[in-house]
C-alpha cells in the first residue's frame, strides 16, 4: 500500500512518503526543486482551482515533469488538456470521487490513470478494486475522514461511514492502491506513523474526521474490519445492523473500563534520511551527556 499527503515542507517524512501532492502555484518549478526526490516518489500538481489554459500551463507542466516524473490532477472543467497531457507522457485523473460503477467506468474511459472510491461505493471494494486494477487503474482511498453522502444534509450513525482503521489497512491492499490521508499539517506525521504502524487504542474521533460520537477503537472487536470489507452497506437497506451493535457493545466495553487484547505486532520502522539523521543526532547528544537512547524513542505522537 502507498500513501500520500498534500505538500507539507515540516512533514516528518517528505524523503519517504509515496506520494506527494503540489497545489499549483506560480513558483511550482522552484516547490520541486528545493528538495530530492527518489525514483520511487510520485509528484502530482493539483491544477483543480486553478484558471488556466492548455498554452500557459503545459510548459510549465512539463518543465515540472523534467526535474521529476509527475501526474496532474484536473477537474471536468479543464478536460481540454487530456490530449496535452497524453502527448507530454503526464499521467492525469480527475479529483471527482466516483461515487457509482457507472462514474469508474465513465473515469477510466476519459484516461484517468487514478480513481477515487469513497462514500458507498467503497462498501464495494472488494469488486470494484479488482475491476480497477483488471483495468491497470489505481484506486485511491481516504482512509481518515468517514464518509457519507451529504447531499441532503441528514446525519448517519458513525459505524455507517466508510473509513478504514490503522489495523484494518492490510484489508485493502489487493483491492486499493493508495491511502491519502487528509489531516491538518500540524498532524500529517503523527497520523502517516499510526497508519504505517496499523495499530491505534484511543478514540478514533481523533484519528479519523467525522464522527459524531466518541469511538474508542481498542473496545471494537477485531471482525469489525472485515465484516465491513464487502457487506455492501447493507445496513442502508435495513438488512443488517452488526456495526451498530458492535459499536454499542464497544461503549459498555469502555464504560466498564474494558478493552479487548490484541497482539502486540512489530511496529514500523522508519527508514528515512531525516529520521536518521535524527536518531544519530540524540544519539551523540546522549554520549555528550552519558545517556542513551533508542530509535524507538526518535518517533512520539505527541510530537
Amino acid at each position: 500500500m502507498k500513501y500520500c499527503i498534500q505538500y507539507y515542507k515540516n512533514f516528518r517524512y517528505n524523503d519517504l512518503i509515496d506520494e506527494v501532492v503540489f497545489i499549483y502555484t506560480s513558483n511550482i518549478v522552484e516547490e520541486i526543486q528545493k528538495q530530492e526526490w527518489t525514483d520511487t516518489q510520485r509528484i502530482i500538481i493539483d491544477i483543480c482551482e486553478v484558471n488556466i489554459t492548455k498554452d500557459n500551463i503545459m510548459p510549465i507542466l512539463m518543465k515540472c515533469n523534467q526535474i521529476h516524473s509527475i501526474s496532474a490532477r484536473i477537474s471536468f472543467a479543464q478536460e481540454e488538456l487530456r490530449e496535452q497531457l497524453r502527448e507530454a507522457g503526464i499521467p492525469y485523473f480527475y479529483a471527482t470521487y466516483a461515487d457509482t460503477a457507472d462514474e469508474v467506468y465513465a473515469l477510466i474511459r476519459k484516461g484517468a490513470s487514478d480513481v477515487y472510491i469513497t462514500e458507498s461505493l467503497a462498501f464495494n471494494i472488494t469488486k470494484i478494486g479488482t475491476y480497477c486494477k483488471k483495468k491497470g487503474v489505481a484506486v485511491r482511498i481516504i482512509p481518515n475522514v468517514a464518509q457519507y453522502k451529504i447531499r441532503f444534509k441528514e446525519e448517519i450513525p458513525d459505524p455507517y461511514k466508510f473509513f478504514v482503521r490503522p489495523e484494518d489497512t492490510e484489508l485493502y491492499e489487493d483491492y486499493a492502491d493508495v491511502f491519502e490521508i487528509i489531516a491538518p499539517q500540524e498532524n500529517l506525521s503523527v497520523i502517516y506513523e499510526i497508519y504505517r504502524n496499523k495499530q491505534w487504542m484511543g478514540d478514533l474521533g481523533k484519528l479519523i474526521a467525522g464522527f459524531s460520537e466518541p469511538f474508542l477503537n481498542s473496545t471494537l472487536v477485531p471482525y469489525f474490519g472485515p465484516e465491513r470489507l464487502k457487506c455492501g452497506q447493507r445496513c442502508m437497506q435495513e438488512q443488517c445492523n452488526l456495526c451498530q451493535q458492535m459499536k454499542e457493545l464497544a461503549s459498555k466495553f469502555a464504560d466498564n473500563n474494558l478493552v479487548i487484547k490484541r497482539e502486540k505486532d512489530k511496529k514500523w520502522k522508519n527508514e528515512s534520511k531525516s529520521y536518521k539523521e535524527a536518531v544519530q543526532s540524540l544519539k551523540e547528544a546522549a554520549s555528550s551527556s552519558d545517556g542513551e537512547i533508542s530509535e524507538e524513542q526518535g518517533v512520539s505522537e505527541n510530537s
